[in-house]
């Protein structure tokens, strides 16, 4: 009786893109091995991806998501600033990446993490169980740093 109990209080308490997870999960006979692309017009599924090295670290996806799913965590993506992501329209942004390059041994394998919240740097995360792609978080960014693909990836679902 109390499986029964616990049961309906985790239903009523998941949103519906958790309830959609549990279904596929329960459903599948095996863990897809390539991404689907999804069918013009069909919402709510997709791919974000963030290029680190030009987030400024606004917060407004953060501050746009009614479902807390961008999140500016409190690192500096040192790595990423590394990669050869197109432009970067921030001009302090630009000096400082090119100041950390000249001071560099060698390439850093990993973020630092940053002593308390600074505007302006931080780790785009997106937390895919949250994420509806409706996209706000990718009309909201100022840099264009937020990108919605058309595919999903339902491999993703079967990570813990």
């Amino acid at each position: 009786m109390s499986d029964t109990t616990n049961e309906s209080e985790t239903e009523e308490t998941q949103s519906k893109r958790e309830k959609l997870v549990d279904l596929i999960r329960k459903i599948a006979i095996k863990k897809p091995e390539k991404v689907i692309v999804v069918p013009e017009g069909l919402r709510g599924f997709g791919k974000v991806t963030a290029l680190q090295s030009i987030c400024i670290g606004c917060h407004k996806c953060e501050e746009v998501c009614q479902l807390d799913a961008p999140l500016i965590e409190n690192k500096f993506d040192l790595p990423s600033l590394f990669e050869d992501s197109g432009e970067i329209k921030s001009e302090n942004r630009r000096l400082l990446i090119n100041f950390i390059k000249q001071l560099a041994v060698k390439k850093p394998l990993e973020a630092i993490s940053l002593p308390a919240p600074l505007r302006g740097f931080g780790r785009l995360c997106v937390a895919i169980e949250k994420c509806i792609t409706c996209g706000d978080c990718e009309e909201t960014c100022p840099e264009k740093v937020i990108e919605i693909k058309p595919i999903f990836d339902l491999g993703l679902i079967f990570q813990e």
